[in-house]
């Protein structure tokens, strides 16, 4: 790459984000840092030195480069909301939740190691360098602490806008958009940084990713238009897994309620709906075994320090005294959140339950250390006695099931099919829920499907469930949440006509190919958290999901944290449109033991174009006798 000349004192040089790089005289500003590869560019239109690095936001496709940059003895000022995930960034990799991870907030991306801040960029204040004025201005929306930059340059008022948009009006990312479990808050914070930029009357906007935005009321007006769209599918700006019911109810546990003569459920008021199939004779099947109340589920800012979610048993005497049931045979978990599975290491412990699950399901929850960066993995291994394939029938005691692929709210997920008592019945985990999105000219409660942007979406997740639906017909859908569903054909039409509308507000706010945009697990590494001995060797799978609309090569390089090393060459894919591979890389761990987290990161690139360090992992080094245990 070389630099682009946009005006007579400023630059562009395309990266694994856009460095803007603006000179005064010999010297010169950076706006980010891209892998710092621009410092090879600079003599060439002649600059001897790099003064400062302005920051827009941490994201490591923007900083990964500014260590190398510091060396060449540039400042750093970085914005005022995000000075920790800088200079504090190993200690926040230290203490980040990684189990029972209810919050979606994309400080993932945050850098592995500390880099050193010299000055603050405060929202609403100035930044003077030579001629230069910078006034900071929060653009939260991508980030928390994002900001835009804007001064004036050659006769023109322009601002380095970060993340906020791309130009023709829409979104970088939508999943940046997800900040607590399951909402979309960035879309409002979005709305308000837009319509903030407005105001300023800026000629021209520099985006971080894509190409200078020359229409920027419009663009600005085009970008408002798509929030409102994606506002109006609803349930965007509230989880709901945070709110804690203080309904007296839940004081106490709820009482096992009838939904047909061999069909219990314990009502709406426990955490996350869990089933019982009586045999008649004694025994029982359990879909899905969680928390008793959403008090249990205490996953909130305030509930930091607790690293792991605690089951406590319930429900189990009622099934014991009020229905004769001696014996808990099976469950089958829908999914492989820890609201829904956290129960089954008791059953498995204290009954001898065995636990059937599709195979998705069960390689997670059989080892979530490797899967931990996807939210909401118990943080106990469960062990899966029957892999069930996507469509296998299988029969328990009298009764006849199917359990289906149906990658929905999570990308590892099953619908479970049963005819009960003569009724046919979904179990849909946490796909289904009733709710009145209030759009489409629908003034009734209908079902809907929930989207959480970090469980690894793609658009047609919710395609397949629809198509599930259509072909199972049920008559009742047993939720992970909320009440009972009945289902008639009305209602499963409502139900695919709201995804086709979702869809649409989905695709309509990102670029085309629109899952390069959306799905953030196109490029996962694996494990995700291992203890290993000093000295040993780290085997990681990244796996690689071809998003785009043609074939591409992606390769991967290990970037090793201090005091590791990366074993072996580049390793390289080639994928078809919509295939799927991996790359192996080795890491090769320090011979002193070091029982702090290590960010080790995999940097990919496509047609040899660098993405940047996209994928990460967490690792420590412990004697030998401690290693192999999960991190906590």
């Amino acid at each position: 790459m070389s630099l682009i000349q946009l005006s007579e004192h400023l630059w562009e040089f395309p990266d694994t984000c856009n460095v803007y790089v603006l000179k005064s005289g010999t010297r010169c500003v950076l706006i980010d840092t891209g892998s710092g590869a621009v410092i090879h560019q600079l003599a060439g239109i002649g600059i001897e030195r790099i003064d400062w690095v302005l920051h827009t936001h941490y994201h490591r496709d923007q900083c990964w480069g500014t260590p190398i940059v510091q060396k060449a003895g540039a400042l750093v000022a970085v914005p005022e909301y995000e000075r920790h995930l800088f200079d504090n960034a190993e200690a926040f990799w230290q203490a980040r939740r990684i189990y029972d991870n209810y919050s979606n907030s994309n400080t993932f991306f945050a850098p592995g190691e500390d880099i050193h801040v010299d000055a603050i960029l405060e929202d609403y204040s100035t930044f003077a360098w030579e001629e230069y004025e910078f006034r900071v201005v929060p653009a939260k929306g991508h980030t928390f602490g994002m900001i835009s930059l804007i001064t004036n340059v050659d006769g023109k008022t322009v601002a380095f806008t970060g993340d906020l948009m791309t130009r023709g009006g829409r979104l970088y990312q939508l999943h940046a958009m997800e900040y607590g479990y399951g909402d979309l808050l960035g879309v409002e914070f979005t709305m308000q940084s837009i319509l903030a930029l407005r105001k300023e009357n800026v000629e021209c906007a520099y985006p971080s990713h894509g190409v200078p935005i020359t229409e920027v009321a419009a663009d600005v007006g085009r970008l408002e238009s798509r929030l409102e769209a994606l506002a109006k599918t609803g349930r965007l700006f509230t989880s709901g897994r945070n709110n804690v019911f203080s309904d007296q109810e839940t004081l106490r546990e709820s009482k096992l309620q009838r939904i047909s003569d061999h069909l219990l459920w314990a009502g709406p008021y426990t955490c996350s709906n869990f089933y019982i199939v009586l045999s008649g004779g004694g025994h029982a099947m359990m879909i899905d075994y969680g928390f008793a109340s959403a008090a249990h589920l205490h996953a909130g800012a305030e509930h930091d320090g607790m690293q792991a979610l605690r089951f406590v048993e319930h429900h189990l005497d009622q099934l014991r005294d009020d229905y004769g049931v001696r014996q808990i045979e099976l469950v089958i978990p829908t999914h492989i959140h820890d609201d829904h599975v956290c129960g089954i290491p008791f059953l498995q412990r204290h009954f001898g339950t065995h636990c059937w699950a599709l195979d998705c399901v069960a390689e997670v929850i059989a080892n979530p250390a490797a899967w931990a960066s996807t939210p909401c993995c118990f943080h106990r291994p469960i062990e899966v006695q029957r892999v069930l394939e996507d469509g296998e029938a299988f029969h328990w005691r009298g009764a006849d099931f199917e359990v289906h692929y149906a990658p929905g709210q999570t990308e590892y997920h099953a619908i479970v099919f049963g005819i009960i008592d003569g009724k046919r019945i979904v179990f849909g985990g946490d796909n289904l829920f009733l709710f009145n999105p209030k759009s489409g000219g629908i003034v009734r409660d209908t079902v809907v499907q929930s989207t959480v942007m970090r469980n690894s979406f793609q658009l047609d997740m919710h395609r397949r469930c629809a198509s599930l639906m259509r072909a199972m017909k049920p008559e009742l859908v047993c939720p992970g949440h909320g009440e009972l569903i009945p289902m008639d054909q009305t209602r499963i039409d409502d139900y695919t006509a709201y995804i086709e509308r979702k869809e649409a507000a989905f695709r309509g706010i990102v670029d085309e190919p629109a899952d390069h945009f959306i799905d953030l697990f196109w490029a996962r590494m694996l494990p995700y958290v291992s203890e290993v001995p000093p000295g040993s060797t780290v085997t990681y799978t990244v796996n690689i999901r071809n998003n785009l609309e043609r074939t591409a090569v992606y390769s991967a390089r290990l970037l090793p944290a201090f005091g590791w090393a990366s074993h072996g060459e580049d390793e390289s894919i080639t994928l078809q449109p919509g295939q799927k591979g991996h790359i192996m890389l080795t890491a090769g761990a320090p011979v002193q033991v070091h029982r702090r987290r290590r960010l080790i990161t995999a940097e990919i690139l496509i047609d040899g174009i660098s993405q940047g360090p996209v994928c990460e992992a967490l690792v420590s080094t412990l004697p030998a006798s401690r290693s192999g245990r999960d991190v906590r």
